[in-house]
């Protein structure tokens, strides 16, 4: 009897240790997390749901009337842009950036039809809200292939704005040269078996898998990694990967439309690329060239990897602002 009752407290607390772990509520936001969220931020509604915004009048140093427009990868948010803000804002006269539904501080509900499409049409209505009617798009992963379904809507001429450039940061632009992680494919390939996986994911399971795509010698601190996990775990927001990386087979479905996207594009296109990706690899450089003979890129320093912006911001916000003089010259 007492090695029954032994064994069916460990189970008991098995069970107990099993549910605190996958229902850990979210982390507490940093500082830094809560300044990006209450500064500058609103919710804009869309079928009953919230999608929160930045919308920063500034100051426009550079470029006085323009408007540019910042996209964000999977599966992080927003807050990709923290470190280019500074010199977008005293640059541009107006800097927007969003969270997707379904990501960061959005409204996140579990088996939602997260689709490129229908994030495509959120960004296009919260812009026609606020009174955007021309905008440079600049974009990362992701946010790349919402960037190619609204160029792609600009050359079929039903548009709700005027995009006047677009440049885009490491992402999967090309079936041909896009290589998903394994968890990805995993969580990605069956929507039900993926929110099953989902379930047991953590801080260290979610910063391992994300430092993988980072440079060697360019790798998030530890407080940085914090950051992207809390902004990933709101509102239990681990529960949606599988909805959302329903992407991946989006970018099959849809690859030459969003192909001939940039290589038709009558604005100006342009690619800032770490080349250390695993993700989107060096044959990505010529595979680009070729695709979008008309289109322009620079290439980084080897150590810079797939998240350019966070890796090496600096650079990365110099060579946009040149790309936009040279647009607007």
């Amino acid at each position: 009897m007492d090695r029954c009752f032994a064994g069916a407290f460990l189970v008991a607390i098995m069970m107990v240790a099993f549910a605190i772990y996958i229902g850990w509520p979210c982390p507490s936001l940093s500082s830094n997390l809560l300044q990006w969220k209450n500064k500058d931020s609103s919710f804009f509604s869309i079928k009953k749901r919230k999608m929160f915004y930045k919308d920063v009048n500034g100051k426009g140093e550079v470029f006085s009337t323009a408007t540019v427009l910042l996209l964000h990868g999977f599966p992080t948010t927003s807050y990709d842009w923290v470190k280019m803000w500074p010199i977008l804002t005293q640059s541009f006269s107006r800097v927007i950036a969003v969270d997707f539904l379904g990501f960061g501080f959005s409204d996140k509900t579990i088996g939602a039809n997260y689709t490129i499409m229908n994030q495509a049409d959120h960004v296009s209505t919260l812009l026609k809200a606020i009174g955007v009617k021309n905008v440079h798009i600049l974009s990362h992963d992701y946010g790349d292939s919402i960037a190619q379904e609204l160029l792609a809507r600009q050359n079929e001429g039903v548009s709700l704005f005027q995009i006047e450039s677009a440049c885009l940061l490491n992402g999967g632009m090309f079936k041909e040269t896009n290589f998903p992680r394994p968890i990805q494919k995993l969580l990605g390939d069956s929507p039900a078996i993926g929110r099953l996986i989902s379930k047991i994911s953590n801080r260290y399971l979610f910063s391992f898998g994300l430092s993988q795509v980072f440079g060697a010698k360019t790798q998030p601190t530890e407080e940085d990694m914090y950051d992207f996990w809390c902004s990933y775990c709101i509102r239990q927001g681990y529960l949606n990967s599988a909805d959302l990386l329903q992407y991946i087979k989006e970018r099959s479905t849809y690859n030459l439309r969003w192909r001939y996207a940039l290589a038709q594009s009558q604005v100006p296109v342009h690619v800032i690329y770490g080349p250390s990706d695993p993700v989107n690899p060096r044959p990505f450089i010529d595979f680009y060239r070729e695709m979008v003979p008309n289109g322009s890129i620079d290439v980084l320093e080897e150590s810079i990897g797939h998240y350019p912006q966070w890796e090496d911001s600096n650079t990365v916000s110099q060579l946009y602002i040149k790309f936009i003089n040279s647009v607007l010259k």
